[in-house]
C-alpha cells in the first residue's frame, strides 16, 4: 500500500497542471462544491469538539495541536474550488506506478482496487505533511455515500482553499447504481503549490495529459 501511496502522491502532482478541457455539467458542478463544503463542515465540527477528539486522538500532544490550530481556521470563508476529473486510464497508471497491472486481478478485485485507489488520493496527498498531520488528516476524516441524480464522473478530485493556513481535498467515487462515495480532508493550504513543484518528472510516465481535466467550481 505504501507504494501505491507513493504513486498517487507523484501522479497527483502532475494533475494539478494540466490544461483545463471541456466543462462539467452545472448541475454536476454545484454537486461537487455542495457535498464538499458539507463534509468541510462536519470536519470542521469535529475538530472542534473534545470528545470526538478524544475519541479518536487520545493525549498525543502534537496530534491534538494539529487538530486544535486546524478547528480554530476559518471554515467559512471559502476561496477558490477546482474539481480534477481523473479520465478512464488514471488508476492504471496509480497502479502500474507501484510495479503490479490491473490485469494481475479479477475482474471484481479490480473494481475494489481502482474504488480503494481513487478514495486514498485525500490521505496520500497529505503524506507530505509530517506524521502529526497525517494523525490528525486521518481522525477528521469525514465521508458520505449518495445517489447522484445527474451523469457523474468515475472518479472526481475536488480542493477548495479556505481563509488561513488550511483547505480541504474531497475524493468521488462513483460506484453501481449511481452511488458515489466522497472522502473529505483538510491539507495544507499551499497544498497545490508545494505538489506542483515535482511537475518535471511528468515526462517519465508518458502521456499524462490524457488522464486528467480540470475544472474551476469557485473563484
Amino acid at each position: 500500500m505504501r507504494n501505491i501511496t507513493k504513486a498517487i502522491v507523484f501522479l497527483l502532482c502532475i494533475a494539478f497542471a494540466l490544461p483545463a478541457s471541456a466543462e462539467l455539467s452545472e448541475d454536476v458542478k454545484a454537486v461537487l462544491l455542495e457535498r464538499t463544503e458539507a463534509l468541510t463542515a462536519l470536519m470542521a465540527e469535529a475538530a472542534d469538539s473534545e470528545a470526538y477528539v478524544k475519541l479518536y486522538v487520545g493525549e498525543n500532544s502534537q496530534v491534538l495541536e494539529t487538530i486544535r490550530k486546524i478547528g480554530s481556521a476559518d471554515w467559512e470563508q471559502r476561496g477558490k474550488g477546482t474539481a480534477y476529473v481523473l479520465g478512464g486510464g488514471a488508476i492504471e497508471a496509480f497502479v502500474s506506478a507501484s510495479g503490479v497491472k490491473l490485469d494481475d486481478f479479477s475482474d471484481s478485485l479490480q473494481a475494489k482496487v481502482r474504488q480503494a485507489v481513487a478514495g486514498s488520493i485525500p490521505m496520500a496527498a497529505v503524506s507530505p505533511s509530517g506524521d502529526a498531520f497525517i494523525a490528525a488528516a486521518a481522525a477528521l476524516r469525514s465521508g458520505t455515500v449518495f445517489v447522484a441524480d445527474e451523469p457523474f464522473p468515475e472518479y472526481v478530485l475536488v480542493f477548495l482553499a479556505y481563509s488561513g493556513d488550511y483547505g480541504v481535498l474531497c475524493s468521488f467515487v462513483r460506484g453501481e447504481g449511481g452511488a458515489v462515495s466522497a472522502s473529505l480532508v483538510p491539507v495544507p493550504a499551499d497544498c497545490e503549490s508545494r505538489l506542483r513543484q515535482v511537475m518535471g518528472f511528468g515526462g517519465l510516465l508518458g502521456k499524462t495529459e490524457s488522464l486528467y481535466e480540470e475544472y474551476a467550481l469557485a473563484e
